[in-house]
């Protein structure tokens, strides 16, 4: 029984060592959520924000890293990919005139680089927060001008989450991210302030 108490241990110790540092890779669950206000736009100057499907889709992201722990301290250097599929529509006064009158915003996609860092409060558990860059591939339309662009913008991040390292090199790792940007009409000098918010739930291997 001791020998196996002891087998046991040190598989633990092993895999704790294998959490601690090296190259990661990992795979997200997400939920993305978009709001947007026109300005300089006359018919959209209502506060009604929504979102066009009334709903929220889960998602999905891959991220790749290499992560360094040194005593309590956590930092980590991340690539990544998020499949968001969200959007936006802000309109003037009721659902009626969405077809005629607003905006609207499709988010499809991003992906970039972040930084995270941490404190390990306990052994196994660590809070850190997140500062990076993205590059987000949206659609935009205003319905009463027939104005419509596609393009990507180049955009920070900022953010925080929880890591929870278990045995053989596995984590789970749940965050949230805030970013905000500006699209702009370069006709009609238009601009549609943007908010994107991602929730994630993701599990991590450890090389």
């Amino acid at each position: 029984m001791k020998k196996l108490s002891a087998i046991f241990c040190t598989a633990l110790i092993f895999s704790n060592a294998a959490n601690a540092t090296g190259f990661y890779v990992g795979a997200d669950a997400l939920v993305a959520d978009a709001n947007h206000k026109a300005k300089n736009i006359s018919t959209t100057s209502g506060p009604k924000n929504n979102d066009k499907q009334g709903d929220t889709k889960l998602n999905y992201g891959v991220n790749a890293g290499f992560r360094i722990d040194l005593l309590n301290l956590y930092g980590s250097a991340e690539l990544f990919y998020d499949n968001l599929q969200t959007s936006a529509r802000n309109f003037q006064s009721s659902a009626e005139q969405i077809s005629s009158d607003g905006s609207s915003t499709e988010l499809k996609n991003r992906y970039g680089a972040k930084a995270n860092l941490g404190f390990a409060i306990l052994p196994r558990i660590t809070p850190f927060i997140t500062y990076g860059l993205t590059n987000v591939n949206y659609s935009s339309n205003v319905f009463s001008s027939n104005q419509s662009i596609s393009k990507s913008k180049l955009t920070p991040l900022y953010g925080a989450g929880l890591i929870l390292d278990l045995p053989f090199g596995v984590s789970l790792k749940a965050s949230y991210d805030y970013q905000q940007f500006n699209i702009r009409y370069a006709e009609s000098g238009s601009k549609i302030k943007t908010n994107l918010g991602v929730a994630k739930l993701g599990v991590i291997y450890n090389f």
